[in-house]
């Protein structure tokens, strides 16, 4: 197997509390990743230290050379007075020789409207637009941190279509976490369970064949 990223017993401690503990994920490069847990589980934590934005306490990380990353951890980075074509046109005067034009970036998210400044964009827009942003260096493994979180069934659909023709059209590796099992199940190749910081289970989603990725959720989280 082909991985990206894995990781070996890799822990993070924060004084009394214990956010990962001996943590071994794999992740196959192409894949489309998927986080399962509770609050608190990790999930998080997880990606930042993937992306290298925390350092692990123990363990370690193995990612692929030559990677370049990209990632919407919690609300994405933007100026909100601004229209979107305004900040993917900031985004990219900050990478080096940009593969992808503003336009580009536009069309691969499907974001239209572009001139009217984010404070007036629906949640979804904003979500595409994190996605663009998030593009812009085009990246070889891409993290999303509850991209799903707010949208309405329409959003919810465009969003998955994207995230999977990411994968499929730009061979985009994605590691991505939400509490929505059923959309998850949908788009992930992969999964990986963590409960309270530990994971407890990684299969990949062809695996989980008799029952929805829910009840496959609540019958390990009861083991």
């Amino acid at each position: 197997m082909n991985y990206i990223v894995t990781t070996t017993n890799i822990t993070k401690q924060y004084k009394d509390t214990t956010a990962l503990n001996n943590v071994s994920v794999h992740i196959p490069r192409g894949s489309i990743y998927g986080l399962v847990g509770n609050n608190g589980a990790g999930k998080t934590t997880l990606m930042r230290l993937l992306l290298g934005l925390q350092n692990p306490t123990s363990g370690q990380i193995k990612i692929a050379d030559n990677i370049k990353t990209g990632a919407i951890l919690e609300t994405p980075a933007v100026y909100p007075y601004w229209s979107a074509k305004r900040n993917l046109k900031y985004q990219l005067s900050l990478i080096k020789n940009p593969k992808y034009s503003v336009s580009e970036l536009l069309k691969i998210v499907g974001l239209k409207d572009t001139r009217k400044p984010l404070i007036q964009y629906s949640l979804g827009m904003k979500q595409r637009l994190g996605l663009a942003l998030a593009l812009a260096n085009q990246p070889d493994l891409l993290f999303l941190d509850e991209p799903l979180n707010g949208l309405d069934p329409s959003g919810i659909r465009q969003i998955r279509n994207l995230i999977k023709a990411l994968s499929e059209d730009h061979g985009v590796t994605i590691v991505i976490s939400s509490h929505i099992l059923d959309e998850l199940q949908r788009i992930v190749t992969h999964i990986g369970f963590l409960k309270d910081g530990i994971l407890i289970h990684e299969c990949k989603n062809s695996e989980i064949t008799e029952e929805s990725l829910e009840e496959f959720y609540f019958d390990e989280f009861e083991q």
